[in-house]
């Protein structure tokens, strides 16, 4: 997608932290100029993405801006991770709430009840634990806390190694010309490099993490058709076609349940976290290969051995 999330209207992300922070106080002109530069994204998100029709784009867009416009929700962005992926997993959020609220809005006014004043019609509407992501800001913290604490040479191929994420504070620079003698123009068009082939690799992880949430709202939708005609069913004789089309759907929910069960399996094991070779952070620091391999090693042994760590590695 060429959107200006992804160009960032040309603002650094020192600029666009600057602006988030105030859209995360309240502050008026910064929502305004928000809205300014990303409105066109919040509208087109639902249709690029998850192929929604306009109406459905202009309806969300409406459910969104109220939410927005609170500041509440930014101040989950700590800049730990790029304003994309922080953006996009905002818009995903918000795009599964305000699909549950269609749904249970249609399934009010439908709603039928027999004589017993029993509902004859229901729609499972409740939450997808995967969709439902918790602010990890203070868990960001408290990693960068373990990775402050590591040695300075682990610390250094840790930060190359998920370069795509991770920036490189002044002290870092200082360190890198130290240990290598090389020019910082040079490491630095070299990272910028690296960046630019892995933001490729991210766009088509990112398309995978939009797939489970598309397959999540399919089912959603699936599930909505087979209680509604389940409903029907009961309130007259049954039609052998629809016997039929009740196993079809049936089929169909399982079959996008068991593909987005194996997306998140993989997303789970870091499929869809992006790394530069070990044969880059080798090249910047000027050491083998290997080397890189056992400090990686070390430092993700390091990580296991924090209780708070381990427990989300393992989750």
């Amino acid at each position: 997608m060429n959107t200006a999330i992804e160009k960032n209207k040309g603002m650094s992300a020192r600029e666009i932290q600057s602006l988030v922070k105030r859209c995360g106080d309240k502050d008026p002109d910064a929502l305004k100029e928000f809205f300014r530069l990303y409105s066109s994204d919040i509208y087109n998100f639902p249709l690029r993405v998850f192929h929604l029709d306009e109406d459905a784009a202009s309806d969300f867009y409406l459910y969104a801006f109220e939410r927005l416009k609170t500041g509440q929700r930014f101040k989950s962005f700590q800049g730990k991770s790029s304003f994309r992926t922080w953006f996009y997993t905002v818009l995903r959020n918000m795009l599964i709430d305000w699909m549950r609220t269609v749904h249970e809005v249609k399934t009010v006014e439908k709603q039928k009840s027999d004589e017993d004043s029993r509902n004859l019609q229901w729609i499972e509407t409740v939450a997808d634990p995967e969709t439902e992501r918790p602010d990890d800001s203070s868990f960001m913290e408290h990693f960068h806390d373990i990775l402050g604490q590591l040695p300075r040479d682990l610390n250094m191929v840790f930060k190359l190694v998920f370069i795509y994420y991770l920036d490189l504070e002044q002290d870092d620079w200082d360190y890198l010309k130290a240990e290598t003698g090389a020019e910082l123009t040079d490491i630095a068009r070299r990272i910028a490099e690296q960046k630019n082939e892995l933001a490729e690799r991210s766009t088509g992880n990112q398309d995978q993490q939009d797939k489970i949430t598309s397959l999540y709202l399919s089912i959603l939708e699936l599930k909505t058709k087979k209680s509604r005609l389940l409903a029907e069913m009961e309130t007259r004789n049954v039609d052998p076609g629809e016997g039929a089309e009740l196993d079809r759907i049936e089929h169909l929910i399982e079959k996008k349940q068991n593909q987005r069960d194996r997306l998140i399996q993989k997303r789970k094991k870091g499929h869809f976290v992006v790394r530069a070779p070990y044969r880059f952070v080798s090249d910047v620091l000027e050491i083998p290969e290997g080397s890189v391999s056992v400090m990686m090693s070390r430092i993700m042994d390091a990580f296991r051995m924090d209780p708070e760590i381990r427990k989300a590695i393992l989750e």
